[in-house]
């Protein structure tokens, strides 16, 4: 369900969840009071701000949006994390301070025997968990919420025992759901998601079981010494799942308040977000399939070079949607070392100062270095508060298909349909998220026909799927979980790249706490990370380019 439709209930729910988190938070550290509080009330809080957490991760500006290649920073000291990966320790916080609430709705659902409220606990609690482990490896997750018990040092789990209860709790979730009587309600104002719809909660329980049991593709056999056969579970869950866009996981930011807009939007920043600009590699990509989906991201530069005349001219140009934009054409002089494209990048991993001066040829005209006419700009939605076309995913039903045409590739997953049949309606699926058939000329049979699109032309069909995976994700997260697991699409970093010739593959830990308890417990984790030779000798194994245990032992990214 769509956000707007039930907008007016969330504003009001919104308006109480947004004075403090910290009236939750306190609530939450006093045993005696889960009875008192609404699972209504804690479930819109919990949805919300998951919702948030997880776009935030992604969003333009952030270190994964630079990693996957989608935007680079071109004068913003920020391009130090982003385009160079000089990653710094992140924190978890937000995250626990979720599943801490999610905890209060469980506890109120087990005791208002509410199979519904307690199937979402579920579901959500698996989300975020699954969030964590694949962000930085082993987490605090069995021992983890338990300080009412006097647990304020819980250990580090596995990520084999996190994903077995992910997987676990899922099923539970996705079992509850095709079982509930009629006691067993939310209220549809407060199931900001999808409005107290049981069968749509299913779908998505189902859709994160077959995520994250082809997370675990290349550990199967060490799922199934732990009991955990990941085809069964992954067949099981994709026989009851997402079929099509509508069943999206989705919300839309509302754009009343600061904490309800879109990053970029007028009450987020003040100031256009300039110095984000779209990557090379992403940008050539989509122009060169011809894929309207750029038009929807990205708008032409202000100034575009053109060997083939001499003066400088004004134009009016009109991209696929129809939306008209000024650009002056610039002459370039023969053997210029220009792009002479309508929609430029920035090229990946450039030097600040290179990056400052990228494509502005002999123009010697001084341009505030975040404004430069010759690279392109986001398009002007991410300057919104809220728009059709930027929202906040959990999961998609293009993200479902994608999965079934890499199992149906694989042949070993027992999953009904053909590789192509999968890889095409993924496409499609993603393409009409943004209304790509209305493009001026666009025929999606002619784009799938394409060499460079189509299943059947590719010499390597795992990366084809992940390239286009990576095309439909666009400014989220799951694209880095994806190349991290397959190695596509091919990414290659740029020559400002702090720590060589490689993508991070994890999060660092937060910064530890230096209680000698809290140590134990880090460090054990800690020393169970594999360092790659990226790793700078005498640094700790804490770092964005150790393997955690889902990639030891893989080729895979690197």
């Amino acid at each position: 369900m769509k956000i707007s439709k039930i907008i007016y209930s969330l504003a009001a729910v919104m308006g109480l969840l947004l004075m403090s988190c910290e009236d939750l938070s306190k609530v939450n550290q006093n045993p005696n009071s889960p009875e008192e509080v609404s699972a209504n009330y804690i479930m819109s809080y919990v949805l919300t701000h998951s919702a948030k957490a997880y776009y935030a991760l992604g969003a333009e500006g952030s270190d994964l949006s630079g990693a996957m290649q989608y935007i680079q920073m071109g004068t913003n000291e920020g391009a130090m994390k982003v385009n160079q990966y000089g990653w710094s320790a992140a924190s978890w916080s937000e995250y626990y301070n979720i599943l801490k609430n999610n905890d209060l709705m469980y506890q109120a659902a087990v005791r208002d025997n509410n199979r519904f409220f307690q199937a979402i606990a579920l579901t959500m609690k698996s989300f975020v968990f699954g969030l964590m482990t694949d962000l930085f490896g082993d987490i605090p997750y069995s021992e983890a919420l338990q300080a009412a018990s006097e647990q304020y040092y819980p250990k580090y789990d596995s990520q084999l025992d996190v994903y077995k209860g992910i997987l676990t709790d899922l099923k539970t979730a996705s079992t509850l759901l095709g079982s509930l009587g009629t006691a067993d309600v939310v209220s549809a104002g407060s199931d900001v998601l999808y409005g107290g719809k049981a069968a749509n909660w299913k779908k998505f329980a189902n859709a994160l079981r077959m995520r994250y049991a082809l997370r675990l593709s290349a550990k199967k056999a060490e799922a199934a010494s732990a009991g955990i056969d990941i085809t069964a579970e992954f067949k099981d869950a994709a026989s009851a799942t997402f079929t099509a866009n509508a069943d999206d996981a989705t919300m839309a930011f509302i754009g009343t308040t600061k904490d309800n807009s879109a990053v970029g939007g007028l009450l987020n920043a003040s100031n256009p977000l300039y110095y984000i600009k779209p990557s090379k590699p992403f940008v050539d990509k989509l122009t060169a399939l011809g894929d309207p989906r750029r038009d929807r991201w990205f708008q032409p530069v202000l100034n575009k070079w053109d060997a083939k005349i001499t003066t400088a001219t004004d134009r009016s140009v009109t991209n696929a949607f129809g939306e008209t934009f000024a650009v002056k054409y610039m002459p370039a002089k023969a053997g210029a070392n220009v792009d002479t494209s309508l929609y430029v990048g920035l090229p990946v991993g450039l030097a600040i100062v290179d990056a400052t001066g990228y494509n502005k040829g002999d123009d010697g005209t001084a341009y505030n270095p975040e404004r430069s006419p010759y690279i392109s700009f986001l398009h002007n939605r991410y300057r919104t508060n809220t728009e059709a076309y930027v929202k906040m995913n959990f999961i998609t039903y293009a993200e479902v298909e994608f999965m079934l045409a890499e199992a149906a590739l694989d042949g070993s997953w027992g999953v009904s349909g053909t590789a192509e049949d999968h890889y095409k309606s993924a496409i499609k699926a993603s393409l009409d998220k943004y209304n790509a058939q209305v493009a001026s000329g666009f025929s999606f049979d002619r784009y799938y026909a394409q060499n460079a699109v189509s299943l059947a032309s590719a010499s390597n069909k795992l990366e084809r799927i992940s390239e286009q995976k990576w095309i439909a994700g666009w400014l989220s997260v799951e694209p880095w979980f994806n190349w991290r697991r397959t190695g596509f699409p091919a990414l290659k970093t740029g020559p400002a790249a702090q720590f060589g010739a490689a993508i991070p593959v994890r999060f660092v830990y937060p910064i530890a706490n230096a209680d000698v308890k809290y140590l134990v417990n880090y460090n054990a984790a800690v020393d169970k990370l594999e360092p790659s030779s990226f790793v700078p000798t005498g640094q700790s194994k804490d770092h964005q380019y150790s393997k955690m245990w889902l990639l030891k032992g893989t080729s895979a990214p690197w």
